[in-house]
Parts: C-alpha cells; sequence; structure tokens
C-alpha cells in the first residue's frame, strides 16, 4: 500500500474538495494517509479579503465549476479567518482518532453554513458535532505545544518542496501541488509539484 502525507487548511475550498479523494482512496486500502496541517497564510502574511477580486474570480472561475462537477455544496464563505487555531486543534483530534469528523464538522461550517470557524465558539461546535471534549478543543487551539507542531509540519512541508495545498508527498520524495494528485498518483502519471 501506498503511503503519503496529504497536506491541508481547513479554509482552502480545494483542500475541501481534494480531501474526499484522498479519504475514499483511504477507506478503500489503496493509501496510507498522513494528514498534515498546513496553515496557508501564517501570521504575519496578509489575508485575503472576503469580497476581494482574487476571490471572487478564482470561486466564479474554478471553485463552482469544480465542485458542481464533484457533486459538492460549496459556498464562498464571508469569512477568510486565520487559521492557526483550527489547525492546531486539528492535531489535537487526529492524535486522539477523531480528526476527518472533526475536519467534517469544520468544513460543513465554513463552506456550507456561512461561519467563522476560528472563533472558539465554533472550535466548541465543531469538536461537540465530532463528538469530542470542546474544552479540551479550545485549549489545543491556544496550545503553544500545537502551535509549535505546526510550525513544525510546515517547515519540514517546506524543505520537501510543499509550498501550497492540498498538496500530497510519496515515501519517495514525490510531491503534487493541487487537485488530482492521488488521482495521478495510483494511475501512474508523473505528479505536478509546485514550482
Amino acid at each position: 500500500m501506498r503511503k503519503i502525507g496529504f497536506y491541508y487548511d481547513i479554509v482552502c475550498p480545494y483542500s475541501y474538495m481534494e480531501s474526499r479523494a484522498v479519504e475514499a482512496a483511504e477507506d478503500a486500502g489503496q493509501v496510507e494517509v498522513e494528514w498534515l496541517p498546513f496553515e496557508l497564510r501564517p501570521a504575519p502574511r496578509p489575508l485575503l479579503e472576503p469580497r476581494g477580486d482574487h476571490l471572487r474570480v478564482d470561486w466564479t472561475q474554478h471553485v463552482y465549476r469544480r465542485a458542481l462537477s464533484l457533486g459538492i455544496e460549496i459556498h464562498l464563505p464571508r469569512y477568510q479567518p486565520r487559521s492557526t487555531l483550527i489547525l492546531a486543534a486539528c492535531l489535537w483530534a487526529g492524535d486522539g482518532g477523531r480528526l476527518r469528523a472533526f475536519k467534517h464538522a469544520l468544513y460543513e461550517a465554513f463552506f456550507c453554513e456561512d461561519k467563522d470557524i476560528a472563533t472558539d465558539a465554533e472550535i466548541r461546535r465543531g469538536a461537540e458535532r465530532a463528538c469530542l471534549d470542546p474544552d479540551a478543543a479550545i485549549a489545543a487551539a491556544y496550545s503553544p505545544e500545537r502551535i509549535a507542531q505546526l510550525a513544525a509540519v510546515r517547515r519540514e512541508a517546506e524543505t520537501a518542496g510543499v509550498r501550497g495545498v492540498p498538496s500530497l508527498l510519496t515515501d519517495e520524495g514525490e510531491s503534487h501541488w493541487g487537485m488530482g494528485g492521488l488521482e495521478r498518483l495510483l494511475a501512474g502519471e508523473p505528479l505536478v509539484p509546485r514550482r
């Protein structure tokens, strides 16, 4: 069985969509996946303008078309939060074996319910929906150790050539940036790293 690292950010629509393909392959026993949170815009990088041209054009020309072809409900969020706290909590949920349920709750809240998932209330709600302890989720989100772990994952990713999400990294050190990487890998086609 192939082993891959899959880099994602909860606020990335492409991560949301590609996660479904990765989960399906994982469930089918085609790959063993290490889920790795990768913050797209860590501080002090500026966040995208929620109603800025970049998001409107990308969503109109790419995101909605791709989601429609995959049968995935998705809406342009009103918010563009920093994902540090969310991803730190994801590390914690992964250690407890509940990452998938927690990610699903957060993705749904962000892309379907238009919630600001970087708030304590939404982190708590995501934990409750994933059958996790909401107080422990908040503690993990603000944990200096978890935030340091998140930064370490990013450093290791960048050293391996990962520069964005969604990305996958094989045991052989090959990477693919964007959607379709798992499909290419399983078909024996060359991966497309970010340049």
